[in-house]
């Protein structure tokens, strides 16, 4: 019963100690019972079959996912417990002198473990449970689901799946603790508060130099990631960046701290002015002894905006994607395939007769159209591309590749049986249509320099200097429209899309519809009747049925998994960053308390101090902070470029989006930590 008194009494009188340490374990609790919740959230949404496997196959890989930020989690909870031990180790010397055994004290540290921990489960839970009420919102939002059967719910399994792995964590955290406890001397013990961490010198010149090498490494990985990124083309090449900007980052927090003290010295007015020179002192120490983790801070940092911003961007880009490519509500595509030596005769083979012969009900559907999309040889993909893309070694499959060529009138009515825009071609013209982000300033350069193309002998200009965002199948990586002039009768079919409306506008009836002409019964039928399509000239026919409301289930789909699994991943860094750079400051304001008691005693007012305090901590938390968004300025650019197989759009409100989160929590530990320190150091 003393040991808890005195366990419970220690929490208290330590509660700075413990403020950033219960933040983070609130925060951890909270956000590992949301994104583990999303399960149970999920099963009270009303959604259709295809949506209701895509959340089960997300809620898989958010498991997953939590064992790695468990993981993460559990080397944030150690760091912070040695933190902890490192401040008290003279507490314990004394309990030690006034006559407790170790076992005793190692009794009152699994208490006050306990003790935390219990504290943290409890306010981190009913945390985490307010939140995914709300989480179940957004969810909701993602998947378009029908939420008339929301409500308030706690998740049982994930509440258990939590308290075990935090149960882990602390079990860890306590034997570590027993461990240091049993091992250490009474003399250690007893002076390890006048054991500052030792803050060698560093030559102005070599951090010079030093600083010249960590910008060139950053410099040359900048531009390889951005205007040199098309000649990466393996995952070594991208790794030797990868390294390069890690190593440049750690050598920026090594040779800042022996720089900032020479740079500053030379503007006397500022550096003798009040108290500044000890302001700079002491924030050069700081940065001195936290080469290794202010470097880690600004990787994940960096690691966070990306993930967030990407995340988001994601978000917004299909869902532009998912406007401009899904304006019908069901699309067939029969796809071509032939002998290299034969042709194939298209005629009685289109699509709507194939479905009538696969017992297709095509009674539902209205304002039917048909187009053909042709394989011409003579005209390649790389014809189109611009001078620097075309010298490129990397294209040389779009030099082999057939484009996709259509009529302009075939274009014209489908775009007009949903009141899309039509375009009109001289017969001396084409326009090339590209919605796939990739490949549009491919063609954007070659259209830019009027690049021409012949077909059986005329030539034919650009209409447009750049691509048209039109539409005719979904990914649209680039097809040509030609005047209805042009004959293509020789020419090889690739596809024939059939599209299509249902003529109800019935919601029941609609969904029927949508499991119909996406239901397995549906492939199963078509592939027996189609298999026997294989003509004696070894040419051959396969079809594909796709409704509007499959594509946007299958992208909302994905886009949930990612924009989770990238909010999950971004805040846990986040938290582990704001929590290492926190606990390395009050470090720091510990060891330097007697610095400020010799201020004041030399007549420095106790507001000097504090805005000198302020000061030393704002630059200690913008170093990495700063640094991370010049790598994100660079980053981000590569990111756009990888997130063009997604479509375009978004990425700047995403951007602002993420870093108000990132202003928010780490503003949060700033606050924490600058209350902390003052506290200490007044102590």
């Amino acid at each position: 019963m003393m040991l808890f008194k005195l366990s419970t009494r220690n929490i208290r009188k330590s509660m700075q100690n413990y403020l950033i340490y219960f933040a983070t374990l609130i925060l951890g609790v909270a956000i590992f019972y949301v994104f583990n919740a999303l399960g149970s959230q999920t099963v009270m949404l009303k959604v259709s079959s295809n949506t209701e496997e895509i959340i089960n196959l997300m809620n898989e890989a958010m498991s997953v996912v939590s064992v790695f930020v468990s993981v993460v989690l559990g080397f944030l909870v150690v760091y912070a417990s040695t933190f902890l031990m490192k401040r008290r180790k003279k507490e314990f010397g004394i309990y030690l002198t006034l006559g407790m055994g170790k076992t005793q004290v190692a009794k009152i540290l699994v208490i006050e473990t306990l003790l935390i921990g219990v504290i943290s489960l409890v306010i981190g839970l009913l945390l985490g449970i307010g939140i995914s009420q709300g989480m179940s919102v957004v969810t909701a939002n993602l998947f378009e689901a029908d939420m008339t059967n929301f409500q308030f719910m706690v998740s049982t399994s994930a509440i258990i799946k939590t308290i075990i792995y935090f149960a882990i964590m602390y079990v860890i955290v306590m034997a570590l603790d027993v461990i240091i406890v049993s091992r250490a001397k009474l003399i250690n013990l007893l002076y390890a508060g006048a054991k500052a961490q030792k803050n060698h010198a560093k030559n102005p010149v070599v951090c010079v130099l030093v600083f010249i090498i960590a910008a060139i490494l950053l410099g040359t990985a900048y531009y390889k990631v951005t205007a040199g990124v098309r000649t990466i083309s393996d995952f070594q090449g991208l790794g030797i960046q990868i390294a390069k900007g890690i190593i440049g980052t750690f050598l920026v927090f090594w040779s800042v701290s022996g720089m900032l003290l020479a740079i500053v010295k030379r503007c006397r007015r500022f550096y003798y002015k009040g108290i500044n020179s000890f302001s700079v002192k002491e924030l050069g120490s700081r940065i001195n002894t936290t080469v290794f983790s202010g470097g880690i801070i600004c990787l994940l940092l960096f690691f966070t905006i990306c993930i967030l911003s990407s995340a988001m961007a994601i978000r917004n880009s299909m869902n532009h994607v998912l406007e401009t490519c899904t304006p019908v509500d069901v699309q067939v595509s029969k796809l071509y395939s032939y002998d290299a030596a034969e042709d194939y005769d298209i005629t009685g083979h289109n699509v709507e007769e194939n479905l009538k012969s696969c017992d297709i009900d095509t009674s539902k559907l209205t304002d039917v159209t048909e187009m053909i999309l042709y394989a011409p040889e003579e005209i390649r993909v790389g014809d189109f591309f611009g001078k620097a893309f075309a010298e490129s070694g990397s294209e040389d499959y779009f030099k082999e590749a057939s484009m996709e060529t259509m009529h302009i009138g075939d274009y014209n009515a489908f775009v007009s049986s949903f009141g899309g825009t039509t375009i009109d071609l001289a017969e001396d013209e084409y326009v090339i249509l590209c919605n796939y982000g990739e490949m549009e300033p491919r063609y954007n350069e070659g259209l830019a320099e009027g690049q021409t193309v012949t077909i059986k002998g005329k030539t034919y200009h650009p209409k447009y200097s750049t691509c048209v965002d039109g539409i005719v199948h979904i990914s649209n990586s680039g097809v040509l429209l030609v005047p209805d002039s042009v004959d293509m009768s020789d020419c090889d079919f690739w596809y024939d899309i059939y599209s299509a409306n249902y003529n109800t506008t019935d919601q029941t009836e609609v969904d029927a519809l949508n499991e119909y002409y996406s239901d397995a019964h549906f492939y199963k039928l078509q592939e027996a009747k189609t298999e026997a399509a294989l003509d004696e000239d070894g040419s051959y026919y396969s079809m594909n049925c796709e409704t509007s409301k499959r594509l946007r289930d299958n992208s909302v789909g994905l886009t949930a998994m990612i924009v989770f699994i990238g909010i999950y991943l971004g805040v846990v860094f986040l938290i582990s960053g704001a929590a290492i750079l926190s606990l390395k400051e009050l470090s720091e304001a510990a060891d330097s308390k007697e610095k400020y008691r010799i201020l004041r005693r030399i007549g420095v007012d106790e507001k000097k101090i504090r805005h000198s305090l302020l000061a030393q901590s704002g630059v200690f938390f913008a170093m990495p902070l700063l640094l991370a968004i010049v790598h994100s300025v660079f980053g981000m650019q590569t990111a756009m470029f990888i997130l063009t197989a997604f479509g375009r759009g978004g990425l700047l409100g995403s951007i602002l989006l993420a870093a108000a989160v990132i202003l928010v929590i780490y503003g949060i530990y700033f606050v924490i930590t600058y209350i902390c320190s003052r506290k200490i150091i007044s102590e």
